[in-house]
């Protein structure tokens, strides 16, 4: 069994040694999160394709990689933040991908939110090299993994999880391990289902504030200190207030995830009507062409439907 100084100890070691850690994915959440290892000491070596992520984070002294094959060759502990369940599946196995050149016992930590079956797909091939695939979906947005605080939910080999655990330390602040392999996917579905239910609620209660000519902000701040307190009215209920959608995390991602969501409760049966709402709300957004906009948007919609 490792325990929590066993965990500690092996990530020290990796800094001692000044071996490398991988990261693709350097997007809204992948970029800041990559950033945190290397203020924490962490070699890192990346991937990407954009010119002013790569010499961002070659001036912040991590190392730039020119395939995703020389990542897996290079590094034993590779991060991986995708926007889709195709874009992980041809980054660890498509032409020069990860599988290519995998080293034994690498660990491979998802932090994408893609379909559970996938995870458990993608897992089930990367044990026939003795490597392991971690799902670790995340939950707090642009400004969570700015800050290290994200909640990351875990699935995947109990063990391999103890021995990076002290490693997601430094990305999060909540961290949970749910059970086997694509066990993580589901706690974040079920995560965006909440969000998107609490962001409709959100958005209700301040048209209501606006239509009987009560100041929204002040609704707001009396409700932040009560049972009603949430980091989505804190955060999202600002950004419906400002009228302010800058992405923190895209609509057209949310639609992706709450698809997912979807199709896990029709796999077992479940119609999910609060889940169905939310998802229509998010394809409304699609079809005004609103999809890259933060998912906090949707208050556009529901004003619509409002009058």
């Amino acid at each position: 069994m490792i325990n929590v100084l066993d965990s500690i100890q092996y990530i020290m070691d990796i800094k001692k040694a000044h071996k490398e850690i991988g990261f693709i994915g350097l997007g809204i959440m992948g970029k800041p999160m990559a950033d945190n290892l290397v203020k924490a000491g962490f070699n890192v070596s990346f991937y990407a394709r954009r010119k002013l992520i790569i010499e961002d984070m070659i001036a912040k002294g991590s190392k730039f990689l020119p395939s995703v094959s020389d990542v897996s060759k290079s590094c034993k502990i590779i991060f991986l933040n995708l926007p889709e369940s195709k874009d992980v599946k041809n980054v660890v196995l498509g032409r020069n991908g990860l599988y290519k050149g995998l080293q034994k016992n690498t660990i491979i930590i998802d932090m994408s939110t893609i379909c559970p079956n996938v995870t458990q797909e993608l897992s089930n091939t990367l044990l026939k090299k003795n490597c392991y695939l971690i799902d670790a979906p995340v939950s707090g947005g642009e400004i969570g993994a700015i800050k290290g605080t994200l909640s990351i939910m875990v699935g995947g080999d109990r063990q391999k999880f103890l021995k990076i655990k002290s490693l997601l330390n430094t990305l999060g602040k909540d961290i949970t391990y749910i059970g086997k392999s694509g066990s993580g996917q589901i706690a974040k579905a079920c995560n965006q289902i909440l969000v998107a239910g609490t962001m409709s609620a959100v958005s209700e209660i301040l048209i209501l504030a606006d239509k009987l000519k009560c100041d929204k902000t002040l609704i707001k701040k009396a409700l932040m200190g009560g049972f009603a307190k949430s980091k989505i009215l804190e955060v999202h209920g600002e950004r419906m207030i400002k009228n302010n959608y800058k992405p923190g995390f895209t609509s057209k991602l949310h639609l992706k995830d709450m698809i997912i969501a979807r199709n896990l409760a029709r796999k077992v049966g479940l119609k999910l009507m609060g889940a169905n709402r939310s998802l229509q709300l998010l394809k409304q957004v699609k079809k005004s062409k609103l999809s890259n906009k933060d998912s906090s948007i949707i208050h556009k919609m529901i004003i619509k439907k409002s009058k």
